[in-house]
């Protein structure tokens, strides 16, 4: 099932309502701490951990701009706001960032267990999310992979130490 809420109809719930929604969605309390109700619950909510042997697979043959997006994750520390995405690639359409989470959910699923459809690499900080002055258009936030994963990238494109951040 999939239920889509548009950002002006969103911006026209209640406070309380948009918490709720948001805090659902990233499965974090008001302060970060993570909600987990058992396996497959937090399958979908949390980003996977990407292990050596998978990231191998994933990275094999994907685009040029795909793997430069992911080795951004690896220089950052595993946090990237939408616009150091866009111009790693020098792209200025938002959508290529929707089709760059699907093209990596649609690989996973190949060599993960997924019957669901739920597994992810790339969450969503829905509490660093910008909006413009009206409340209506996101204008930057952050995304973000799991300490795991920015180990794993780090080690797959030889970025130093692949425990150091940053």
């Amino acid at each position: 099932m999939r239920i889509t809420i548009e950002q002006s109809e969103f911006r026209r719930l209640s406070p309380e309502t948009q918490k709720e929604i948001l805090e659902s969605l990233a499965g974090r309390g008001l302060f970060g701490q993570k909600k987990s109700k058992g396996r497959s619950d937090s399958l979908w909510r949390e980003p996977l951990d990407l292990t050596p042997e998978i990231a191998v697979r994933l990275l094999h043959g994907l685009a040029e701009p795909h793997k430069t997006r992911l080795r951004c994750f690896a220089e950052k520390g595993g946090r990237v706001t939408q616009k150091e995405l866009l111009a790693s690639t020098k792209d200025t359409d938002m959508r290529v960032l929707s089709h760059f989470q699907a093209v990596l959910s649609r690989r996973l699923r190949r060599f993960i267990d997924d019957p669901e459809r739920k597994v992810h690499l790339i969450g969503w900080d829905f509490t660093a999310t910008k909006w413009d002055k009206d409340q209506t258009r996101i204008v930057d936030g952050i995304y973000y992979v799991t300490d795991t994963t920015t180990g794993t990238l780090r080690e797959y494109f030889g970025i130093g130490d692949h425990r150091a951040a940053g």
